[in-house]
């Protein structure tokens, strides 16, 4: 099934993930969980504090598998993710099996958006043979490694990486690293606005989203 979710207002969808009230977990998994009607959204906080700087450094590359594919995730996103999804899958599983949700829209920002990108790839696993899902990464490091199974690819088929022209974390491992953007990328901006440090702020984001 996983059809496109039809979400299309980015700049209410972004700042959602701003002023969400986020569950803060040992692992510097931010997340909240959120239903609209039919729509679950999953949230993921940006960097706050110095264990989530920590996990954005941690950069050498570790298995992963969902079924029988096994893919190359950056180390320190992917730790945080583990510490967290058992408990994000219990909730999610809980609100699926009461009915009525048809849709899953998990939605992160920097350091956030890596973890939404893992989010997005394991409800599609779990998923889209039954509900339509999707995700938004606002500001999204490089998280992927190499090259992807089609399987998982596929999985990443309804992801959108927001780019804020020329935000420096959306170029964050380094490509020479063997890190790649999965899904599809999306730019808003435009050169010579801002700085690379700048582009990334929560504000700049704001600004440019509302103009579309």
């Amino acid at each position: 099934m996983n059809m496109p979710c039809p979400y299309t207002d980015l700049h209410r969808l972004f700042r959602r993930c701003l002023y969400a009230a986020y569950i803060h977990t040992g692992k510097s998994a931010d997340y909240a969980v959120q239903q609209h009607g039919s729509r679950l959204y999953l949230l993921f906080e940006c960097s706050n504090g110095g264990e989530d700087w920590k996990s954005n450094l941690n950069f050498p590359a570790r298995a992963y598998q969902n079924g029988n594919e096994r893919w190359f995730v950056h180390r320190g996103f992917l730790a945080v993710w583990k510490s967290v999804r058992d408990e994000i899958e219990a909730e999610v599983a809980a609100r699926v099996a009461r009915g009525g949700i048809l849709e899953i829209v998990c939605v992160g920002y920097s350091h956030g958006a890596a973890l939404c990108g893992l989010a997005t790839e394991d409800m599609t696993f779990l998923y889209s043979d039954r509900l339509s899902v999707c995700g938004y990464g606002f500001g999204c490091p490089r998280f992927a490694w190499g090259p992807l199974p089609r399987a998982v690819q596929k999985r990443f088929e309804h992801f959108s990486v927001i780019r804020n022209i020329p935000d420096a974390v959306t170029y964050l491992p380094p490509a020479i690293m063997g890190y790649t953007h999965v899904g599809h990328m999306h730019t808003i901006g435009k050169k010579g606005k801002y700085s690379p440090i700048d582009a990334h702020r929560p504000e700049s984001y704001v600004t440019e989203l509302a103009k579309i």
